[in-house]
């Protein structure tokens, strides 16, 4: 249940521009088409939707009953779209029409997302997945022009290889001017011993198959924040036949968490300070427990806290002296400390946060407050847990007003606003944090990475 007061109202009584930093644009089919055709893509967008889903696997929808059993073929989104709302759908799809209605909607400046083209990234053949997203960050870049001074989309960067993250962002930076981007979050890696389905999920950092850092580099380089937006429906434990919410629910979390940890471990914040990341429409639950997660497993698991676990301290024959001491009701043989020390010793000691650079736990609550920001969505009950005080240290997370407007989680998009404001109205943020969830958090994430990021637009002068 949404605050009874209107968007445009409840604007009109702040004293601050709001930033939507997730809304989408849903692709007009036909138009995104014939740029897939004039990037030689043979049959376009349409040859694509019908022969297999954009995660790689077979189209469900093709599949029959028994071969979706057989193949463990998740369901994924259907009737996702705000149908029966004809007026937001059209401004779903029309920039334009967007633009115009923005402040209708209680927000003064939207960063938007592709729709069908989130899929993109993750196409598993190279040739098809690059000619995808370069024929979509052309029909954004157009799609855009004229409306920058309230709307400005993001760039599709595929993943799969350094090397191709690097040429289209360079093009879609340096080229077609987009000044923010959206990377895929993770790759799924054939296993060599495996069969079709047998595959790992590379997320950039820890372990990955290649190294990365020269795509870090260029972002910072290029003063461009980088957003993930990549789901974990299809991996294990989300791969229902039938259910589209059991698939759906918690998968952009999870994804987002795979990644976050992986780039925090493999040092990626760490050698990158400059690097700015989002990661979207997970919400800042799974934040608030990574981060109390880090803090716990860095005191218990780092240097100074294994020691309580070294198997050279153990006192063997204490150990058995105090079983035999005990007069246990069932008959403990004796040298069983002796195998305990055989069966934990290992020559393979490490330092789990040393690619981090951490050597305290203010380190971490340092790199994840600089370098990660946690969109949230207006209905979202628990952004509180990003301001109130109760992380390690008193920390505080970067829950950044993510609308998902276009999106079936928005029925109504004059009811965005509201949701959020019902956060105040009953107590969980302060008209402070509301302001930081709405504002001040975005405002530091697009400009931290690129100061000019909101240069010749409704925001120019903004103070956040």
């Amino acid at each position: 249940m949404s605050s009874s007061r209107s968007a445009a109202d409840i604007r009109a009584d702040l004293g601050h521009p709001i930033i939507d930093a997730d809304g989408h644009v849903f692709e007009h089919y036909p138009a995104l088409h014939e740029y897939c055709l004039d990037e030689g893509l043979a049959g376009g967008l349409y040859a694509q939707m019908g022969n297999c889903s954009f995660s790689g696997e077979p189209n469900w929808a093709t599949l029959a009953p028994e071969e979706r059993l057989a193949r463990r073929s998740f369901r994924g989104p259907w009737w996702a779209l705000p149908l029966a709302n004809t007026r937001d759908f059209a401004t779903a799809v029309s920039p334009a029409m967007f633009h115009d209605r923005i402040q209708e909607l209680g927000m003064d400046f939207a960063v938007c997302y592709p729709s069908i083209g989130l899929n993109f990234p993750s196409y598993p053949d190279d040739d098809v997945r690059n000619q995808l997203c370069r024929a979509l960050n052309r029909y954004l870049a157009d799609s855009y022009r004229g409306l920058q001074d309230r709307l400005t989309p993001v760039a599709a960067i595929p993943t799969h290889t350094p090397a191709e993250a690097l040429e289209q962002l360079d093009f879609a930076v340096t080229e077609l001017g987009f000044k923010a981007v959206m990377i895929g979050g993770f790759v799924p890696r054939q296993l060599p011993a495996g069969g079709e389905m047998a595959t790992w999920i590379d997320s950039l950092g820890l372990d990955s198959a290649y190294d990365y850092d020269p795509l870090w580099q260029r972002l910072v380089e290029l003063q461009t924040p980088a957003s993930f937006h990549s789901g974990s429906m299809g991996w294990h434990g989300r791969r229902s036949i039938s259910n589209f919410s059991y698939n759906h629910m918690g998968n952009f979390a999870a994804a987002g968490e795979a990644t976050a940890k992986s780039i925090f471990f493999g040092g990626v914040t760490h050698r990158f300070p400059d690097l700015r990341l989002g990661f979207l429409e997970g919400g800042v639950t799974w934040g608030a427990q990574m981060l109390c997660d880090l803090v716990g497993h860095w005191e218990k698991r780092g240097p100074e806290g294994l020691k309580a676990y070294d198997p050279a301290r153990f006192e063997p024959d204490r150990f058995e002296s105090l079983l035999a001491e005990a007069g246990d009701p069932i008959n403990l043989p004796a040298g069983f400390g002796r195998k305990m020390q055989q069966f934990t010793f290992t020559k393979d000691v490490f330092h789990d946060f040393e690619a981090a650079g951490i050597t305290g736990p203010e380190g971490i609550l340092e790199q994840i407050h600089r370098s990660y920001w946690f969109g949230c969505e207006a209905d979202d009950p628990l952004v509180r847990l990003a301001f109130d005080g109760a992380l390690p240290g008193g920390a505080t997370l970067n829950a950044i007003f993510s609308s998902d407007v276009g999106h079936w989680d928005v029925p109504d998009m004059a009811g965005v606003l509201p949701e959020v404001w019902e956060q105040v109205e009953h107590g969980w943020l302060d008209e402070n944090q509301f302001r930081a969830f709405t504002l001040t958090n975005a405002h530091r994430f697009f400009t931290e990475a690129r100061p000019d990021f909101f240069h010749d637009t409704v925001l120019d002068t903004t103070t956040a």
